[in-house]
């Protein structure tokens, strides 16, 4: 049971599961654990830097900005290279530089350091994403993708908690952010992280088109999540507190509806779940235009999470769906790293850039455009092919007819 009972009946074996989960969770927990730090009202790189605070500002759109290059830099070279010694050396990097952090000072430092950590995100990712699609099949990929999102987000939740608890400080909270990063490397130790050579194989004709439409929204989703962000007053103590509680609820929220999406994705559809992440936002954000409270906050998160649940696991599934065995770690550095660049650089900006505009013409703005962006879903093309999905509906026909015939022959004896 447990786990594996999401996984019964697939391709993917119990070894390319953990690797992948461990490989891929590992980083994202790591990033979302040092994304989600808060102390005293500072960030990560304002705590790392409490007297300069427009070089920790600086840093932080850095580091934002290599994680893109790095992607795409990876997405290239990434193929040509041995790929569990890429992703060993990818992955030690992270551990290396995140356990340096205490110790940097001075400007060039700063930036230097800032740059590696955009390497420790960026460079492998879309090479372990890569890893999970080659080896599994587009009517189990939601569901692998949902678990391993889930996994990310409950260990980067557990850890906030713990160092909540225990009232940690950020030297104590960079060395937890370490460890998590090196529990990718156990990941080496399950499996042989090698290249899985496919060959050629065509794309879906108009894969690109197609991978536009589902982009397209993926982007305005990011951009309107972070400007959402920017209008709530944090500087307010009580919203300071909403805050804080909403976004470790959100952790909880994305973490299960991220599971749940994986299943609603392989058994009806990408695209249902793209709509449904879509109206949830813009309904989050219809709230927050009408009344901006501790208490709406606290709502509006929530929401977010559902949504963010949906969308990370659509969008580890849909690349993989859409490309080749050459094209695919392109596909993934452009459907995941450009999107989540934009949305950080939006939480960098400075809180009171939008200050001169009412909260409540924004929010129903964003709410508009985020209802507008299922046109362009609505004509794109289902990557999960419809063939597939009937073939699951007939497995599962033929699954339960064999344990009734089965119960009837136990009666009868």
């Amino acid at each position: 049971m447990g786990i594996m009972f999401w996984l019964r009946d697939y391709r993917i074996s119990r070894k390319k599961f953990a690797a992948a989960t461990l490989l891929t969770s590992g980083t994202l927990a790591w990033f979302f654990l040092l994304n989600s730090f808060d102390q005293e009202g500072l960030t990560f790189f304002q705590s790392l830097m409490p007297n300069d605070l427009f070089l920790a500002y600086i840093c932080q759109i850095l580091f934002y900005s290599f994680s893109v290059f790095w992607a795409v830099v990876g997405s290239f070279f990434g193929k040509k290279l041995n790929r569990r010694i890429f992703l060993s050396v990818w992955v030690l990097t992270g551990v290396f530089t995140t356990i340096s952090l205490p110790f940097i000072g001075g400007t060039a430092i700063c930036v230097l350091s800032s740059i590696f950590l955009g390497l420790s995100l960026g460079l492998g990712l879309p090479s372990s994403l890569s890893f999970i699609s080659e080896n599994t099949r587009a009517d189990e990929r939601g569901r692998v993708s949902g678990i391993i999102i889930f996994l990310s987000f409950i260990m980067a939740f557990c850890l906030m908690i713990f160092a909540r608890i225990f009232n940690l400080g950020l030297v104590e909270t960079i060395l937890l952010a370490a460890l998590l990063r090196s529990s990718s490397l156990l990941a080496f130790f399950i499996d042989g992280i090698v290249e899985k050579t496919e060959g050629w194989q065509p794309r879906y004709k108009g894969s690109y088109r197609t991978f536009l439409f589902y982009l397209f929204p993926w982007v305005l989703f990011n951009i309107a999540s972070g400007l959402a962000w920017a209008l709530i007053p944090t500087q307010d103590p009580a919203f300071a507190i909403a805050y804080s509680n909403g976004n470790t609820l959100r952790y909880i929220c994305i973490a299960i509806f991220g599971l749940v999406s994986g299943h609603i994705a392989d058994r009806y559809g990408r695209k249902i779940i793209i709509s449904l992440g879509l109206v949830m936002l813009g309904l989050g954000f219809l709230l927050l235009g009408f009344s901006m409270s501790p208490e709406s906050v606290l709502v509006y998160l929530t929401i977010s999470g559902i949504a963010w649940g949906s969308f990370f696991v659509v969008f580890i599934a849909v690349p993989g769906d859409l490309s080749d065995y050459g094209s695919r770690d392109r596909f993934y550095a452009l459907g995941t790293m450009l999107p989540l660049a934009i949305l950080l650089s939006l939480y960098s900006a400075p809180p009171a850039f939008l200050s001169g505009y009412s909260p409540a013409l924004i929010s129903q703005f964003l709410s508009l455009i985020l209802f507008l962006c299922i046109i362009p879903i609505m004509r794109a093309e289902e990557t999960l092919k419809e063939g597939l999905i009937y073939d699951r509906k007939v497995r599962e026909y033929l699954h339960q007819l064999g344990k009734i015939i089965k119960k009837s022959k136990e009666e009868e004896n």
